[in-house]
């Protein structure tokens, strides 16, 4: 378990961001004063562990860097080595007088409930987080993953050659259903002729299980694969990506993270795009909202209308793309967005929606959002 701690402090047109090994001076807008109402306490989960670890620990504390810069926060941070860190963690923000705490994964449901419960004036925030009558201090964010596993699978529909593309889900809890089932129906949205191959794993860091289920779908001539289960979905698209298909990464950008952007991966021009799930945006939204005196326990679920969910850039790839294809799933987000189009994919298992007819475009309503909007 490793403290950190990002001051903001203004002097002059300056902020001074203080880490336990030094400081960095970084311009900052004259008007931001520093608040000392409200301090954040960030507990990552023990999976990824780390704030650069490309995932939603990273970008949680992207969305807190951001709400430090915006609102003048001081801004704590532990990475956890193990889920024996968590409470002592949590213990420790709040002992130091942290009344915002912000826990990270399904995994830390359980300890941020027992805190909140017994810190009423502690205020608590968790990602990917789902409980029945929370406490009133107690907010819990989701997001529409059904929403993201549609958008990429109906590019998937689009892209195959073969008429066959899988899904590598990992452990088969709510979000991740809703990541395969949405891929499904995306894909026979765009494609209902087309075989979609998906499996749920064990684990969400089993290498192994990933490579191999990846193969398995190789096998049966998949030519788009999409990784959804952590490591595991990392691991099954790094594996597709060697033998040649096109692959899809999931919550960031895994072009970014899992292909290095392109540095000493020759295979970086294989990954067509990720499902984007904005936590940034989320738990920036969730503290301005506090800070407004808005707010509101419970479970807060954000999907392409709030620009929760989005896909990352074609980057390598986008010369594979054709410009009727970029169009049409810009098309499907903002129908999406606008919810002129369902997934069907909320429940399990999924409803069956009409594909879309040949040669035409969703159905997208003149005031539509648009996800070049959503920054």
């Amino acid at each position: 378990m490793r403290f950190n701690r990002l001051f903001l402090r203004l002097s002059s047109l300056t902020i001074i961001i203080g880490v336990l090994t030094g400081c960095q001076p970084a311009a900052a807008p004259p008007t931001v004063t520093p608040r000392t109402d409200y301090r954040v306490g960030l507990v990552t989960d023990a999976l990824g562990g780390t704030i650069h670890d490309g995932t939603f620990n990273e970008a949680t504390y992207n969305g807190l860097t951001r709400s430090a810069g915006s609102f003048g926060l001081d801004v704590a941070y532990s990475e956890s080595r193990d889920p024996i860190d968590y409470a002592p963690a949590i213990q420790k923000f709040i002992d130091e007088g942290r009344n915002i705490i912000v826990t990270v994964s399904f995994d830390m449901v359980d300890v941020t409930s027992k805190f909140a419960q017994k810190y009423p004036k502690v205020y608590f925030i968790g990602i990917d987080q789902s409980l029945d009558n929370l406490p009133a201090n107690y907010i819990a964010i989701q997001f529409r993953e059904d929403e993201g596993g549609f958008l990429v699978g109906a590019l998937a529909g689009m892209m195959t050659k073969s008429n066959v593309v899988g899904v590598v889900g990992g452990v088969k809890i709510p979000a991740v259903v809703r990541f395969v089932n949405g891929f499904v129906n995306g894909v026979h949205y765009t494609n209902p002729t087309a075989a979609a191959l998906s499996v749920y794993t064990s684990a969400f860091d089993n290498v192994d299980e990933g490579r191999q289920q990846a193969q398995n779908m190789l096998d049966q001539k998949a030519d788009v694969i999409f990784g959804a289960g952590g490591l595991t979905g990392s691991s099954a698209i790094l594996r597709a990506s060697e033998a040649g298909v096109y692959v899809i990464g999931v919550d960031q950008d895994e072009y970014r993270t899992t292909f290095g952007s392109g540095k000493n991966n020759p295979n970086a021009a294989l990954i067509l795009t990720s499902a984007v799930k904005r936590v940034d945006a989320g738990v920036y939204n969730i503290i301005n909202d506090l800070l407004k005196g808005n707010f509101k326990s419970g479970g807060r679920t954000f999907g392409a209308s709030e620009c929760g969910i989005t896909y990352a850039p074609f980057h390598d790839a986008d010369s594979k793309i054709t410009a009727d294809m970029k169009t049409k799933l810009d098309r499907i987000w903002s129908a999406l967005a606008a919810g002129s189009l369902q997934t069907g994919a909320q429940t399990d298992p999924p409803a069956t929606i009409a594909p879309l007819a040949a040669g035409q475009m969703p159905p997208v309503p003149d005031n539509a959002p648009q996800m070049s909007k959503c920054g």
